[in-house]
């Protein structure tokens, strides 16, 4: 008798679901979309319905399908639980034929219990979320395939560079520009803070109201203190009560994974893909969490009950919240699934641990944590505060103590700023306390933080851009392009970047616009509810664009340049402006003069420059990237010279073409014997290592500077993210500052004591 078949996108989840299946039905993968647009060509006709042209992707793999199903009474589809999976689903039924036989099916979480429920619960595909994932795979062929080119064509003069542009990471780039500039206009200003050290048991600090903004402030302010009788005012106690966060959705656990895990997004959404699609644990294979790409926080009854009487067994009744905690979806997420937690709550990460790789067992622990807390009571905290008076200045102190953990005994929190500050117990209204010593600390305002991968996820979804399932993609391609680096842990767009988003700027501007960006996915959403048709969001899409288009492709056709990026460099030929150019994927400059002057100039990997509305400054990076010390060939002596490659700086003799690498004049530390030179690596940029590789592998992340005057057995170096430093761990300072000898100029905040 023929099986029932079920069919899933996944490999993995289908060797998950036929464990669980056994002999009853057939499992088999389409091993996900069964077909798309076409790559090399546009593949939409730009007609008043903008017809797709669809293509299969695996003839192959669909004959197989359809051959494993032709005899099955019913077939399940099964792909995931979103606008994607709908899609495949669609694709499927129609490709394989005889549309009565096939249901849907959707797995919220992979548990022999769940999927036994949800193949006796079938329905059918949801023709409007088809519909909206068909408007979005539209869209983003429309921009990214007629931009694209253009790009490419502005930017390096050709059709084929490979430049992109797409209809929501434009936006996340140009956040991370915006921001970017705003740290590279930032002007910091002096101010400073006071406070009072009482000479009590225990001694504690008052800080005064507000910020002195010049030096006579400061001044006048000590002159005053200095006869001023210090009176308590006010002393207040406040019950301080932390609740816990929601179960997480998508982009708070990209967020919380960043932070404080170091997963990228895109790693984020693997390992939990692993997670959800089942691992193998006593030699049966489990989903452990619930399907990972949602954006409500709503969690099953079911669910909130286990997860209350496991926290009442381990924890006690105290331990929970008085009732059942409910959260809130923002307004206009999909409500389709449920939060992300884990498939059963009893399963401990420690439980688990042995059957996980590291970095699963590090995110299940995270989301079994945040899940378990989300039922747990309130962490509990009483703060004292003291207003004090001085002549009519205002000082405040205050201190926190937990009365009760409350969920943070399973999900840590950050102390409250005052919870290690303690107040003594005799302050009173009208007390006259003891004169203070006066500390007065000289600070500095500080630019913006560039934005780290969180963060931009972050922004992303507080501006309603983009759906769960595109965050990590979103930030992964910005990458890929060449657009963004990751330093440490923060985002810096390049000077490749920049260009891409004034461009677009120009004469695009809707596809930088947060507004306009979140409008358009407002519409798929109302597309999914059947409130708008996709004939009528494409057409109004495309009635804006085409002029756009038309404008730059018009300027192309006369010859013209539509966008330059002029620098500060001087041609060294005529004198004239060079300017920014791309060539297979990297950057140069060229004469401005062009065709006239032919001069062009490479440029390294990883030039400084200063990125304005007018031009480029680089000529002060450039200098600095060509200075090199003097070295003769090893071969014939003659003076090298310093080159720009694909792999950033090296030494080339202009006579017999030798090459090496640019020493530094710093001896390694570890050998004794070779010299520290310049190297570039793709991922991580320039970092300087023993000339004796691979016999000696000594390296440093920044420019050595000499021998550590402090231990003799390091080096000193300019560490990119912690500054000056020395290479030897047991050296005083590794952590601290460096001799001051090679301090930079810029120290920490000064304190002055009246």
């Amino acid at each position: 008798m023929p099986k029932d078949v079920v069919i899933v996108e996944s490999p993995t989840k289908a060797r998950t679901l036929a464990s669980f299946l056994g002999n009853e039905f057939v499992v088999l993968s389409s091993k996900g979309h069964v077909r798309d647009l076409p790559e090399d060509e546009l593949g939409v006709e730009l007609n008043d319905d903008f017809t797709p042209k669809w293509v299969v992707r695996d003839r192959k793999l669909l004959a197989e399908l359809r051959k494993k199903t032709e005899d099955a009474s019913r077939v399940y589809l099964a792909t995931d639980p979103d606008r994607e999976g709908e899609a495949i689903a669609y694709d499927l039924m129609e490709l394989l034929g005889d549309g009565g036989r096939y249901v849907r099916v959707l797995l919220h979480e992979i548990t022999p219990q769940a999927v036994r429920e949800a193949l006796l619960h079938p329905g059918p595909i949801d023709l409007a979320k088809v519909e909206a994932q068909r408007a979005r795979r539209i869209l983003d062929r429309l921009v990214g395939y007629q931009i694209s080119p253009l790009l490419s064509r502005v930017l390096a003069g050709r059709r084929f560079e490979g430049l992109s542009a797409g209809r929501v990471q434009s936006v996340a780039l140009r956040f991370i520009c915006d921001r970017e500039l705003e740290i590279q206009s930032f002007v910091p200003e002096p101010y400073w803070e006071v406070a009072a050290l009482f000479p009590s048991e225990p001694p504690f600090a008052a800080r005064l109201d507000g910020r002195l903004t010049a030096p006579d402030e400061v001044a006048a302010l000590t002159q005053d203190l200095a006869r001023a009788r210090f009176m308590v005012e006010a002393v207040e106690e406040e019950e301080v009560l932390r609740r816990p966060s929601p179960p997480f959705i998508t982009s708070t656990l990209q967020q919380a994974a960043s932070s404080e895990l170091g997963f990228s997004p895109k790693r984020t959404m693997q390992i939990a893909q692993s997670l959800y699609e089942g691992v193998a644990i006593g030699g049966e294979m489990v989903g452990l969490i619930t399907y990972m790409r949602t954006d409500s926080v709503r969690v099953a009854d079911s669910a909130i009950a286990a997860a209350r009487a496991f926290v009442k067994s381990e924890f006690g009744a105290k331990a929970l919240s008085p009732k059942p905690r409910h959260f809130r979806n923002k307004r206009r997420a999909q409500d389709a699934h449920e939060a992300i937690r884990p498939t059963q709550v009893t399963r401990t990460p420690d439980e688990v641990a042995p059957h996980l790789a590291p970095d699963q067992r590090k995110l299940y622990d995270l989301i079994w944590r945040r899940f378990v807390a989300s039922q747990m009571a309130d962490g509990i905290w009483v703060r004292r505060k003291v207003t004090i008076r001085a002549g009519d200045r205002t000082f405040r102190a205050s201190s926190s103590r937990m009365i009760s953990p409350g969920f943070t005994s399973v999900l840590p929190v950050a102390p409250l700023e005052d919870e290690e500050a303690s107040l003594p117990d005799g302050l009173t209204p009208g007390l006259e306390l003891p004169r203070p010593e006066i500390e007065v600390e000289e600070r500095t305002t500080e630019p913006p933080k560039r934005f780290t991968e969180a963060g931009i996820v972050r922004k992303l979804e507080q501006e309603g851009i983009g759906r769960p399932s595109t965050y990590a993609q979103i930030v992964s391609v910005i990458q890929d392009r060449g657009y963004v680096v990751r330093e440490g842990s923060s985002l810096r767009p390049t000077l490749l970047g920049h260009l891409v988003t004034d461009l677009l700027r120009l004469y695009f501007p809707e596809t930088v616009e947060e507004a306009f960006t979140a409008r358009m996915e407002s519409d798929l959403d109302r597309i999914q509810e059947g409130d708008l048709g996709r004939g009528e969001l494409l057409r109004s899409f495309y009635r804006w664009f085409s002029p756009r288009l038309h404008t730059v492709e018009e300027a192309l056709s006369k010859g013209g340049k539509p966008f330059r990026a002029l620098s500060d460099v001087a041609c060294p030929s005529c004198g004239a402006p060079m300017e920014v150019r791309v060539w297979r994927g990297n950057l140069y400059l060229g004469c401005s003069r062009y065709p006239e002057c032919r001069t062009t100039k490479a440029l390294p990997p990883n030039v400084p420059f200063r990125y304005t509305s007018d031009r480029v400054e680089l000529a002060a990076g450039l200098s600095a990237a060509e200075s090199a010390p003097a070295t003769p060939c090893p071969k014939c002596g003659t003076p090298m010279v310093v080159r720009h490659g694909r792999y950033g700086r090296y030494l080339s003799c202009p006579s017999c073409r030798t090459t090496s690498p640019v020493p530094t004049g710093v001896t390694c530390p570890r050998c004794g014997e070779g010299e520290l030179v310049e190297r570039f690596g793709k991922r991580y940029g320039t970092f300087y290592a023993c000339s004796r590789y691979p016999d000696c592998r000594f390296l440093v992340a920044g420019r050595p500077i000499g021998a550590c005057p402090t231990c003799g057995g390091g080096v000193i170096y300019e560490d990119p993210r912690r500054g000056v430093r020395c290479s030897n761990a047991l050296c005083p300072t590794h952590e601290d500052s460096a001799p001051a000898a090679t301090r930079p100029k810029q120290g920490p905040a000064k304190k002055r004591k009246s």
